[in-house]
């Protein structure tokens, strides 16, 4: 008994930081989440396809001009040289189109609009606007 109780805590533990449903909100409660506690792999898996693919070429690049002295590396690139967020006081969703929406996240006095796709995993956070072009 003592032992099955304590997997139980274990795994209630363990689920406290996935989206409780499918919605928008709860993914990029979690990726804050993620972001906040410095789990930048799980921070990274929350990023759209596009996002990370940007992401990974540019890391490729700046490790490319750095002669190897910087890793390749896509999720130190995305939450390195960043503080830590303030932890959400807020997330709305403003508007939703299909497969797009655009959040209101309130963290501290801070208030910013995301953008979320859905993929096939779920909804992701989506910074391809943010970025602005790469050279192709």
């Amino acid at each position: 008994m003592r032992f099955s109780l304590s997997l139980l805590v274990l795994i209630t533990l363990a689920a406290c930081d996935r989206p409780r449903g499918n919605s928008p909100v709860d993914a990029y409660t979690s990726f804050s989440k993620a972001a906040h506690r410095g789990d930048y792999k799980a921070g990274y898996a929350a990023l759209s396809q596009p996002t990370q693919q940007r992401l990974a070429a540019r890391s490729k690049e700046i490790a490319s001009a750095s002669g190897g002295a910087i890793k390749d590396d896509p999720a130190a690139l995305a939450f390195s040289g960043t503080s830590r967020p303030e932890p959400l006081t807020e997330v709305k969703l403003v508007r939703e189109d299909a497969d797009r929406c655009v959040l209101a996240v309130a963290a501290g006095a801070r208030i910013q609009q995301v953008t979320m796709v859905r993929e096939q995993e779920g909804w992701k956070v989506d910074l391809t606007e943010k970025m602005g072009t790469t050279k192709s």
